[in-house]
């Protein structure tokens, strides 16, 4: 059985581009445990600058998403348009749910409202290394009603697996 958890999805502006650049932190921090990276010299990972440059632009080709739920700030999602096969496709580029509340039912909702509510294939982009992202999305493949899911492990980047969903 599903439930559904209300959420809500507060698009990223020059007025708030802060707190999702701070989130990243933590993601980029939980994603060290397998992609080795290492803080910069003022102890700060990767930052999302050359994104959060381009909001707000008339040529962003990505969009960033605060995600709240009962009113508190609990993650982000980064959507992008990216190009397979010479096919424009949307990207689930990069989801990130707070520990505390992950298993609260909120990513599944978010899928739902996403994906599975739209008439458009999507990519979903899985770091090889990263076992608990693709365990997640194995599981959500297993348990949501999507029309397809092909899994493409594409030899140029033999760092990812793609999945492409409704395609």
């Amino acid at each position: 059985m599903i439930f559904e958890v209300e959420i809500n999805l507060e698009p990223v502006d020059a007025a708030n581009k802060s707190i999702i650049d701070n989130l990243w932190q933590f993601y980029e921090f939980e994603s060290s445990f397998w992609s080795k990276e290492d803080v910069d010299t003022y102890g700060r990972y990767g930052s999302l600058a050359d994104f959060l440059a381009r909001v707000g632009t008339a040529d962003t080709f990505d969009w960033g998403y605060i995600i709240k739920y009962q009113n508190q700030l609990v993650g982000f999602l980064i959507v992008a348009d990216e190009y397979i096969g010479g096919k424009s496709i949307r990207e689930f580029a990069d989801i990130y749910i707070l520990p505390k509340y992950r298993g609260l039912g909120i990513a599944t909702q978010l899928i739902r409202t996403t994906i599975l509510n739209s008439d458009h294939p999507w990519l979903i982009c899985v770091f090889r290394e990263d076992t608990n992202a693709l365990n997640f999305w194995r599981n959500t493949f297993a348990r949501l009603p999507f029309n397809s899911v092909r899994e493409n492990l594409p030899p140029e980047i033999a760092t990812l697996h793609e999945f492409i969903i409704n395609d």
